[in-house]
């Protein structure tokens, strides 16, 4: 049930100082919440980024801030770059390659869901299109990040306390390594770490609100499966299947309405 709000790492810092008294340096600390929210793995609290590659001799470099790759698209109907982050060229949606011989730029023209037969597959920073030239959109998800590249933590209170936990924890773990800690202390911390850090990621995974709900629903609830919506890059996959009954004995259709609840908000 992620809300969409934000607070910078240094927040972080701060709740961790006032909780737990470690003292962390901003180079550290900065790290460790990079690589906290790197573990989360939850897709809604990544930001939703679009990059667009060029492609010479059938490879693009993959884009700095990668963490999740989602979908990627050719772009036809273009000559530059600039053209691409104007709005322009035509946007065909790739599959990844299952040719086992893809590196030889192979295509796979069996392809019967989809009007594109072009497929790609990543690896060593880059991205390996079964076309040798052209231009590629990619979406994908990054660890947010502000205006000054200070990382961002969802300003759940569940995530607050599952990234100062983890904080602590490092920080603790540092001085136990050393003897410096006792086993007890040091236990406690990561009990509590584990247990935060399981909350926040669960938290994330229910719906949003009532609205998520439905565009999930929708996408579910389908008597005939869409076997086209990769085509669209799914983007009516949150509208509800319209289906049709035949009328008794004189042939006729009727459709579900829209609205199936009464004007007076009764069932």
């Amino acid at each position: 049930m992620y809300a969409g709000k934000m607070v910078t790492y240094k927040a972080i810092m701060d709740k961790q100082i006032r909780d737990w008294g470690f003292e962390i340096d901003d180079e550290q600390g900065l790290e460790w919440v990079a690589e906290f929210m790197a573990h989360t793995n939850v897709g809604c609290v990544m930001s939703a980024m679009i990059a667009y590659i060029p492609i010479c001799d059938g490879r693009g470099d993959l884009p700095y801030d990668l963490h999740k790759l989602e979908t990627v698209a050719h772009l036809t109907d273009i000559t530059s770059l600039q053209e691409a982050e104007c709005g322009g060229g035509t946007m065909h949606p790739m599959r990844w390659a299952t040719d086992k011989f893809h590196a030889r730029y192979h295509k796979d023209s069996r392809d019967y869901t989809t009007q594109s037969t072009d497929t790609y597959t990543v690896s060593e920073n880059s991205i390996f299109p079964s076309f040798s030239e052209g231009f590629i959109a990619m979406a994908y998800e990054a660890i947010p990040t502000d205006n000054c590249g200070d990382i961002l933590i969802p300003a759940e209170q569940q995530w607050l306390e599952a990234a100062s936990h983890e904080l602590a924890w490092k920080a603790a773990r540092k001085k136990w390594v050393v003897d410096a800690l006792a086993d007890k202390k040091y236990h406690e911390i990561k009990t509590e770490r584990d247990w935060y850090f399981a909350q926040a990621v669960n938290h994330a995974k229910q719906w949003h609100n009532v609205d998520h709900a439905e565009s999930v629903k929708n996408s579910h609830v389908r008597t005939i499966p869409d076997l086209q919506a990769h085509a669209s890059f799914f983007a009516n996959f949150q509208l509800p299947e319209q289906r049709n009954f035949r009328g008794s004995g004189n042939g006729t259709y009727s459709t579900i309405p829209r609205t199936t609840q009464s004007p007076n908000n009764l069932a």
